[in-house]
């Protein structure tokens, strides 16, 4: 049966870099929620739609964006997933307790994983990192501002070395706005981990601070892949 894992960690900690490893050795999907609502709070539509409008606000602002528009999209596309038979990694989704767990009138997004992975196939690698390696390594950061891949410190590039595409610097990647990110990550996001220990899900603590090679051996180990 096909495996469902959710990296967690804070910004810096190498969660997207994870999840790509993980697609591309071991034929997982990565659904990166933050890539796919920032194309959408991109979007031309964005300047008119009100919901969107306000999304983008909080987006930009390094706030969550609201829990519930949030899990409508990523349950869809996780059930979509699940039909075609792939394995899934989420990279920091679901972000807050809602989002996992829902309430009394909506499904989390946990639901329908253990719906359909199947409890024992779901698992959660928590990457450790110092909030300082969480600063210094986004306000570094330049991505293409078409395919997303980020540009090495040690390359002065232009455009993208594989879409040729612009690079750009994310504007939630400002130090100040990192800093309220973090806040964000320890109030609203950690607690899921904890809360999904309590319901018996796999919880796997790894240092993040190691070069992405080393991280991805020990996530590999922990999560029986290999």
């Amino acid at each position: 049966m096909a495996k469902a894992v959710i990296i967690y960690g804070p910004p810096g900690s190498g969660k997207g870099t994870q999840a790509d490893l993980l697609a591309r050795k071991f034929n997982f999907i990565h659904l990166d929620t933050g890539r796919y609502l920032e194309s959408l709070l991109r979007s031309p539509k964005a300047k008119t739609d009100p919901i969107l409008k306000r999304e983008k606000a909080n987006f930009d602002s390094g706030r969550l964006c609201t829990p519930e528009w949030v899990l409508k999209i990523t349950r869809e596309e996780t059930e979509r997933i699940a039909k075609a038979g792939y394995n899934l990694v989420f990279s920091g989704s679901p972000r807050t307790l809602f989002e996992a767990f829902g309430d009394k009138k909506t499904k989390g997004l946990t639901e329908t994983l253990i719906k359909s992975f199947g409890k024992n196939n779901v698992s959660v690698v928590l990457l450790e990192v110092r909030d300082a390696t969480s600063i210094k390594r986004n306000s570094h950061r330049v991505v293409c501002s078409q395919c997303g891949l980020p540009k090495l410190e040690s390359v002065s590039l232009p455009h993208c070395p594989l879409c040729a595409g612009p690079m750009r610097t994310r504007s939630l990647d400002n130090p100040e706005i990192i800093k309220v990110r973090l806040k964000e990550y320890r109030d609203r996001t950690y607690p899921i981990v904890a809360q999904m220990k309590k319901k018996g899900f796999s919880i796997s603590k790894i240092d993040g601070e190691p070069l992405p090679y080393k991280v991805s051996d020990k996530v590999v180990k922990a999560l029986k892949l290999g």
